[in-house]
């Protein structure tokens, strides 16, 4: 009798060999190939949940003339940074950082910034980051308003409780609060032809409810919601 994994390993495989098979129109920015995972209106939901439970990814942002002293000018910078969905549940990430910090540095010359965002596996799960869901978000930092902060504190460490070591005010004065406003975003679910590539839609993105996960789903979860959709659906 066949392993639960050589099933979905065979699922896998029929699918991409489905997906490869329909050239049509573009999941893949311009590709032409369509994803039978998901629309992009639905890719728009996924990335809302994406953002909505994991809270840590990668800021970047361009090097300005003043860093390293103006060797890596125009260069891309990235590094790791805590976040949450905003206390209002509206989609918009919430970041408390340092003046000190690179990319702080970098916006006040060009406040043109990226947060990328993985699904981070489960607690005693491997994971698979070139088949696992990823957003890259983009846009600019924001100040958040005095009279938000207090707010902005509270559910910020609610998500992140060792943030409390470094607040406003808690002998870390060089820390503020940003959101980030986004312009635009680019997603991708997973390997393409099977999964969404591409740009989505940022207002579609806003509208969309996220949904709390306990856990991030695992790769056979993943699978088996694939092989029960129908992939007859139009890709948008």
């Amino acid at each position: 009798m066949p392993s639960i994994r050589s099933c979905i390993a065979l699922s896998l495989t029929l699918l991409s060999t489905f997906a490869l098979a329909r050239p049509t129109t573009g999941c893949h920015g311009d590709s032409g190939v369509r994803a039978v995972g998901e629309t992009r209106g639905q890719a728009a939901g996924l990335a809302r949940d994406l953002i909505k439970n994991t809270g840590v990814g990668t800021l970047m942002s361009i090097m300005n003339a003043e860093q390293h002293g103006g060797v890596v000018e125009g260069y891309p910078f990235g590094s790791m940074d805590y976040y949450v969905d905003d206390c209002d549940d509206s989609g918009t990430p919430l970041m408390l950082l340092s003046h000190l910090q690179i990319n702080v540095q970098n916006a006040r010359t060009r406040n043109a910034v990226s947060l990328a965002v993985r699904k981070l596996p489960a607690p005693g799960e491997r994971g698979n980051p070139m088949v696992d869901p990823r957003v890259t978000l983009m846009g600019r930092l924001v100040d958040v308003p005095a009279d938000k902060q207090a707010k902005a504190e509270a559910c910020f460490v609610a998500k992140h409780p060792e943030a409390k070591w470094w607040l406003p005010g808690a002998g870390f004065h060089d820390f503020k609060w940003y959101t980030l406003d986004i312009q635009e975003m680019y997603y991708i679910g997973g390997f393409g032809g099977i999964h969404y590539i591409g740009w989505i839609d940022v207002d579609a993105y806003y509208q969309s409810r996220p949904r709390i996960a306990s856990r991030p789903k695992s790769d056979e979860e993943i699978y088996s919601f694939l092989a029960q959709r129908d992939i007859s659906q139009d890709a948008f």
